[in-house]
């Protein structure tokens, strides 16, 4: 985040209202248009949140301490007069990283852990958590059969969908996973025989079932895959005929991939900016990119007229989610970046960090590697059934 004047921040709850308790934060931040010029000199680190974000020499760590900041007005119809960040989760390892699915059914939330164990080779693993959205209970689920590195996900069709990295020779892979009983199966793994590189997200199209998903080659620079057989790019499988394609290329990582609550656009993350083991490069994307899904008759879909919607300035935009407003929810190095469909940045949602999140219905859950986050919003999420 940006280094701000002083004299153009306010507060926009009274200091009575600051921290409800211990693990909650009732503190928003209003930025006003000035933060356009600073004063010279200033500077910053590239990917350091606000709370160590500098103008001069001074530090602005009342911004660091926010839940809430808000940049535009209209961030207030999304998280109301009163809001409240509050921690209902936390362990002393990343547990909580990636996937964010929402079951219905069992009002919970199902999510991926970090990579795990020795990650300088293949002996990394990832686990598979569910959180109850009434108790906000943790329980570590074992699937039916093994989910190589477990990573992003969605619910289709009664089941929760997970993408595997795989590991060493193995390949990754879809998987389908029942939320009650766990039993699990590989639904694709291939193309044309040729291995995937380390399957990161995946979203369902609820307008013809077709599976979409990115598969960045994060998982031979992190040493727990072989080489790439193909490149970095997102594709859409049909499970009703069996067509895997490719339908985007240009990235250095494509990560995150939803829809706009029509499906008429298709966001995409390129997180080519980290290397996936610590280092960084500002000339690379850290970018989420828009597309107009096109729709032929006959069936065939692409995606066309490719553009830039949002840059992060903190790190990179990892996991998207979206509401039923079409508002953008992106997981980044500073928290949540939330977007309208315009492409204004209306503010973020503080957690210093964030990989991914999941709406159930109107609440929020924000996945923080060893803290997981909650808060009630004025709109619902998207159901991804």
């Amino acid at each position: 985040m940006r280094g701000l004047n002083s004299l153009w921040i306010s507060l926009a709850i009274t200091a009575s209202a600051v921290v409800a308790q211990s693990n909650s934060n009732s503190k928003v931040v209003e930025i006003g248009p000035d933060y356009n010029v600073l004063s010279e000199p200033f500077s910053r680190e590239v990917d350091e949140p606000f709370s160590k974000t500098k103008s001069g020499s001074k530090t602005f760590e009342n911004i660091g301490e926010a839940a809430f900041i808000v940049y535009n007005k209209r961030f207030y119809d999304i998280i109301g007069t009163q809001p409240n960040l509050t921690v209902v989760a936390e362990k002393d390892f990343s547990f909580a990283h990636e996937a964010g699915i929402y079951v219905e059914k069992t009002n919970e939330i199902m999510f991926t852990s970090n990579r795990l164990g020795d990650t300088s080779g293949t002996d990394q693993y990832a686990d598979v958590y569910k959180m109850s959205v009434d108790t906000f209970e943790v329980t570590k689920i074992s699937p039916s059969i093994d989910i190589n590195l477990a990573n992003g996900g969605t619910f289709y069709d009664g089941k929760a969908i997970i993408v595997g990295q795989g590991k060493g020779s193995l390949g990754a892979a879809i998987y389908s996973v029942d939320p009650v009983t766990y039993e699990t199966k590989v639904i694709l793994n291939n193309f044309f025989g040729l291995k995937f590189n380390s399957l990161n997200d995946v979203a369902v199209s609820r307008k013809d079932g077709s599976f979409w998903f990115t598969d960045p080659s994060y998982g031979f620079e992190q040493k727990f895959r072989q080489q790439p057989q193909l490149g970095d790019f997102v594709y859409r499988w049909d499970p009703k005929t069996g067509d895997v394609r490719l339908v985007a290329d240009g990235f250095v990582k494509p990560n995150g991939f939803q829809f706009s609550p029509d499906e008429n656009i298709a966001y995409v993350s390129d997180t080519g900016f980290t290397t996936g083991v610590g280092q960084t490069d500002v000339k690379r994307p850290h970018t989420v990119y828009a597309f107009d899904v096109s729709r032929k008759s006959g069936g065939s879909v692409f995606l066309t007229n490719r553009r830039v919607f949002a840059l992060s300035d903190t790190g990179i935009p990892d996991g998207i989610k979206l509401d039923i407003k079409g508002n953008l929810y992106i997981g980044s190095g500073d928290g949540v970046n939330v977007y309208a469909p315009d492409g204004t940045l209306l503010g973020k949602i503080n957690t210093i960090k964030c990989a991914n999140l999941v709406f159930a219905k109107d609440d929020l859950f924000i996945l923080s590697e060893n803290k997981i986050y909650h808060t009630k919003l004025n709109t619902q999420g998207v159901m991804l059934n």
